[in-house]
């Protein structure tokens, strides 16, 4: 049995892992790789293995850097089944419907800025392609075993991380023996708001795991909420606009169930709220559809109180372009929630060109930022940014808040390996290079008897 990384191993975006057991090779994810456009185009355009010799997908969630390669898989010849949850493909649909029209954006901005003599660029694939995405999933309901191949069984469990998220559980029987074989995909934290928790596993001897926030501690849920009402409310005395990156799904919605739960309790003013982005309207509507997915206290407030978690009197939802782009000329104060989470594209560059010159204005941070991205370089101190071939000075307040953050920090992650029984061997992915290494020296301190590997990019080991 051997297993190869061709993407998030010593990175954090572009998951592809390649289990081979005997003659079968099972493809965990097929994401993009993100980060700076051209680097973005370049490394996205051509798969690093051969797509017609996979014979299964096994997709852990709907976010792009997980499922955003499928339609290039399927272009390039792959035929067989993608498994995950309802909502997974639900969710999975709209972000990769969303790609296309991003890609066809990206694409014209990077052609008229090609030099004389350079080859036009083209979209990595069309709506056709996701269509054909679709057709080939098939879901398997959370906790159901499914047999996927003669002799291995499917079975999927609570990842926590955003809606459909689950980790993978395998039992492969070859060579006389039983092994099983886990997959966190993301892992989401404890006790966040609408989905329940990530599960506890069964029986483990080898756990792919990843390790974002590997050596790193997201803020006390008390100190977030504490903060994010500190925000708001001096935005509301000062007139300024609250700017806040975030993902168009589970960011978006847990922004908005808390800042829905912060003004029915009256501890922050009711000045205009509002969710910028046509993908997190649709993916909203996604989840009110699968409240197989929620947690007790949301499921609470949909059935037994009536209240929508997702809407509520000062909270507007934005689909057309014309009317974002009035919110730039509205005074403030007022919360804007906009993509892209990493402000590499989408909405939020335009709100951030006009609102990072005032400093009245608060950007507020509330997820993983990539090396290369303008997210990145405003959280470390960039005086002046490029937005739209525009040098714009950064003069409005930043702050962040770990807490919101979708992924298992340290704790989280060292709690899956000690709550796991029998756990033989840990695999790291889907971390930097200084996450991967903290996460194992912490792992090595606290667990006894299991191996650490942290694969690098594109090379065979033996399990």
């Amino acid at each position: 049995m051997f297993l190869t990384s061709y993407g998030a191993a010593g990175e954090v975006t572009g998951s592809k892992h390649i289990l081979e057991v005997e003659s079968k090779r099972i493809l965990f994810d097929c994401g993009f790789f993100q980060g700076p456009s051209k680097d973005h185009y370049d490394r996205n355009k051509i798969l690093p293995f051969d797509p017609k010799s996979i014979d299964l997908v096994i997709l852990s969630h709907g976010h792009l850097d997980h499922c955003g390669s499928l339609p290039t898989l399927v272009k390039n010849g792959f035929k067989g089944k993608i498994y995950c949850t309802p909502a997974t493909k639900d969710v999975t649909r709209l972000i990769l419907e969303d790609a296309v029209k991003i890609q066809e954006q990206d694409i014209k901005y990077l052609n008229r800025h090609l030099r004389k003599g350079q080859t036009r660029l083209r979209p990595q694939y069309n709506s056709r392609d996701v269509a054909s995405v679709i057709r080939q999933t098939v879901t398997i309901p959370y906790f159901q075993e499914k047999k996927i191949l003669p002799n291995i069984t499917l079975q999927f469990f609570d990842a926590g991380h955003i809606l459909g998220s689950a980790i993978s559980y395998l039992k492969i029987n070859y060579d006389s023996k039983t092994v099983r074989f886990a997959y966190t995909g993301d892992l989401g934290q404890k006790n966040m708001a609408i989905l329940r928790d990530p599960s506890l596993l069964p029986e483990t001897d080898i756990l792919l795991c990843e390790s974002t926030y590997g050596g790193r501690h997201h803020e006390d849920f008390g100190i977030r909420e504490a903060k994010l009402k500190k925000i708001i409310q001096d935005s509301a005395k000062s007139g300024g606009k609250v700017l806040v990156p975030s993902f168009a799904l589970e960011r978006m919605q847990t922004l908005v169930y808390n800042l829905h739960k912060l003004t029915d309790s009256g501890q922050i003013p009711k000045i205009p709220i509002y969710v910028d982005s046509p993908l997190a309207v649709d993916l909203t509507e996604v989840f009110s559809k699968h409240t197989e997915c929620f947690d007790e206290e949301t499921k609470q407030m949909f059935i037994q109180f009536g209240e929508d978690p997702f809407g509520f009197k000062n909270l507007t939802y934005i689909s057309e372009a014309e009317d974002s782009k009035k919110l730039n000329t509205k005074p403030g104060p007022m919360v804007i929630l906009a993509t892209s989470g990493m402000m590499e594209a989408g909405r939020i560059l335009h709100h951030l060109k006009n609102g990072l010159p005032d400093s009245k204005n608060t950007l507020l941070i509330v997820g993983y930022l990539a090396e290369g991205t303008i997210g990145r370089e405003i959280l470390e101190g960039a005086k002046f940014v490029n937005i739209f071939g525009e040098r714009i000075e950064v003069k409005a307040q930043i702050e962040k808040i770990n807490a919101f953050s979708a992924h298992a920090d340290e704790d989280g992650l060292e709690n899956i390996v000690k709550q796991t029984p029998s756990l033989k061997k840990v695999i790291l992915i889907h971390g930097d290079e200084e996450s991967r290494n903290k996460l194992e020296e912490n792992l090595s301190k606290i667990v006894s008897g299991i191996t650490v590997l942290k694969p690098d990019f594109g090379v065979q080991y033996l399990l």
